[in-house]
């Protein structure tokens, strides 16, 4: 098999990442934008000693699973890579996404996973927008990355783009009011009208205060039912300390203090901090403390100074967790462990790491906090054997 060989092949899956999955000879090739139970013609561009990946050439017979795309940039814009497949599927699809991650990552021979629950939107649903921009002769290019990640697709909508954001970005090219310092353009949903600094999110009937540059879940329909499945997963008893790691402006903090008797959020952003103790007294929350630091450092003060930790919520970046932090995390020996992840690979890593330690994975319920897109969050209950 060479680079330009050109093949008829059908695609058998979608692997995570989004690319459909066929075989030539038992030779697996990987295709953007084909869908399982399509029948189509591609060209190789890249060969690997144990893959090749192909351009699609053509669809010569569509899958019953195959659906019209919504956004005029689709199969450009890197952006999404389902909206070629039908919903309904999507969430199939991300099921056996994460059960394979952490069957082959994770070391687990059937690990059991929920149902994805599905977002109440699948177009209009994202409170927050990063594009870049860049000079071109005739003024500016606005947008995402394309398919390859070396270019910019100019864009004037985003078909999963909460309206308010589009109206933004639409502003934003009246006005040519944009930076080329290589800073990215922010946006975020809803009205302007508070300090630059503080952005509003709403939570079950609940505000946040959060910093601009700072982290919150996008999906602006689904964070409400987020916080409920991490909710029920703590029970009815209550719990001496909570500690809420990557806690950001204190989401799962505020909701989860009135479960414990001490809430501990720990976040290395300081203006995610300050906002986090806005928060929490603007809740009238009581018990809880937030500390500014690593969570290797703020944990292992914990276990020198022996503190008892009844339950720890992680919520990392999609790089998951340190190795110095995941031992930090077992040699508090919490009961139990809720991991929230939007990376399933690096969250299969780190609970093969924690069983390693002693816990057990009792629970994996994906939710579908990315719709359209590869990506898929995960929430997993551990607890100590």
């Amino acid at each position: 098999m060479q680079i330009k060989d050109r093949f008829t092949l059908e695609i058998e899956s979608v692997a995570f990442g989004g690319h459909g999955v066929g075989r030539v000879g038992g030779f697996v090739i990987f295709v953007p934008f084909a869908a399982p139970e399509d029948v189509v013609g591609v060209e190789i561009v890249e060969r690997k000693k144990k893959f090749a990946r192909g351009r699609l050439l053509k669809i010569i017979e569509p899958s019953p699973q195959r659906t019209e795309p919504l956004c005029l940039y689709y199969g450009r814009c890197g952006g999404c890579s389902y909206q070629h497949i039908d919903y309904e599927y999507q969430l199939i699809i991300k099921q056996k996404q994460v059960a394979e991650a952490f069957s082959r990552i994770g070391g687990m021979l059937q690990p059991q996973v929920s149902a994805v629950i599905p977002s109440p939107r699948i177009y209009g649903y994202r409170g927050k927008a990063q594009l870049h921009a860049a000079k071109t002769a005739g003024g500016f290019q606005l947008g995402f990355m394309d398919v390859s990640g070396g270019r910019i697709v100019d864009i004037e909508h985003c078909d999963i783009m909460d309206e308010t954001i589009n109206e933004q970005i639409q502003q934003t090219r009246i006005k040519g009011d944009v930076s080329f310092d290589n800073d990215d353009l922010i946006f975020w949903s809803g009205p302007p009208g508070l300090p630059d600094e503080a952005i509003v999110r709403v939570v079950k009937d609940r505000e946040f205060l959060v910093p601009r540059t700072g982290f919150f879940q996008a999906n602006l329909y689904l964070t409400d039912r987020m916080v409920d499945e991490v909710c029920s997963l703590v029970g009815g008893k209550k719990r001496g300390t909570i500690i809420d790691a990557c806690c950001g402006s204190g989401l799962f903090s505020i909701f989860l203090a009135p479960y414990a008797q001490r809430m501990v959020g720990v976040e290395i952003n300081e203006k995610s901090v300050k906002f986090a103790r806005i928060n929490a007294e603007r809740h009238a929350i009581q018990n809880a403390e937030f500390i500014c630091g690593d969570i290797e450092g703020v944990l292992k003060d914990r276990i020198c100074k022996k503190d008892a930790v009844d339950l720890i919520i992680l919520d990392p970046p999609r790089t998951g967790l340190s190795p110095e932090a995941l031992t930090a995390i077992s040699s508090l020996e919490s009961q139990d462990i809720i991991y929230v992840s939007c990376n399933p690979t690096t969250q299969a890593r780190d609970v093969k790491f924690l069983d390693e330690q002693g816990y057990e994975l009792q629970s994996l319920q994906p939710i579908d906090m990315f719709s359209q897109t590869e990506h898929i969050e995960t929430i997993g209950l551990l607890r100590l054997r």
